[in-house]
């Protein structure tokens, strides 16, 4: 079983209240975000181990003891590094966002179940009607191909060992996920052109993931919105759904 990299960095934005270190620390539902996601995870029978990497003065005293704490680092490929020094021999590790409120453990045990074959990296996409049949007024950044229209999670599964071949892939893939051309650029031309008309698949971007890492790559489709819709500062009328959804009437947010 993979043990679970949540991340938790990142600093202060001006949407957030003074006395939080980052959105990890947000109140949803009436739990810190980085406690919604670390009691998923706990949940989940895939996970056997929990890595938190952020502030840890202020993680310390929102977690147990049987997390361990990882100090943040510069940026969020760092902040994974870090934390994979924590994993000598592993053979996978689920890295996944601090700010996914409706994360479960079931929805991470169906992600896990279905990263089986040769791929040595697992990305989860969700389609859009996954989000916006729950979620009518949540935003997110979708990108259409032939298999359907999608937009990325906020999770990943993979081989530690492999960390600096996937380093590059990764970065473009979380730039991609806001703006999508980036992502296609990484791929080439023709796929540019491909992904412009609306006629790329799948397949295809993993293809040439695995041209470009050296490794198989898998994208796995979800049919909830758990590990992808997160809290983001640039988009509040997604908190606002959230919170709608998982707080009662009247609760006063953070």
């Amino acid at each position: 079983m993979p043990a679970a990299i949540v991340l938790a960095g990142g600093g202060p934005e001006p949407v957030l209240a003074p006395d939080l270190p980052n959105k990890a620390f947000l109140s949803v539902g009436g739990l810190p975000l980085v406690v919604r996601v670390t009691q998923a995870l706990r949940q989940a029978a895939s996970v056997d181990r929990i890595l938190v990497v952020g502030p840890t003065g202020d993680l310390a005293q929102l977690l147990d003891h049987s997390i361990d704490l990882v100090p943040g680092q510069a940026t969020m490929m760092d902040n994974v590094a870090a934390a994979i020094t924590r994993l000598p021999g592993a053979r996978r590790a689920l890295v996944i966002a601090a700010d996914l409120p409706l994360l479960t453990g079931q929805a991470v045990d169906r992600f896990a179940a279905l990263c089986t074959g040769d791929a040595r990296c697992f990305y989860p996409i969700v389609p859009q009607t996954a989000i916006e049949g729950r979620f009518p007024t949540a935003r997110k950044t979708y990108v259409q191909l032939t298999d359907g229209v999608f937009c990325g999670g906020s999770a990943m599964l993979f081989d530690p060992s492999l960390l600096d071949r996937v380093r590059p892939l990764v970065e473009r893939l979380v730039a991609g996920r806001k703006k999508p051309w980036l992502l296609a650029q990484l791929f080439g031309w023709a796929t540019v052109m491909k992904f412009a008309a609306h006629t790329l698949s799948i397949a295809e971007i993993e293809t040439k993931a695995r041209e470009v890492t050296g490794f198989p790559v898998r994208a796995i489709i979800l049919d909830g919105p758990e590990l992808a819709l997160d809290v983001d500062a640039d988009r509040p009328e997604n908190l606002r759904a959230l919170r709608a959804a998982l707080e009662p009437p009247g609760a006063a947010p953070n």
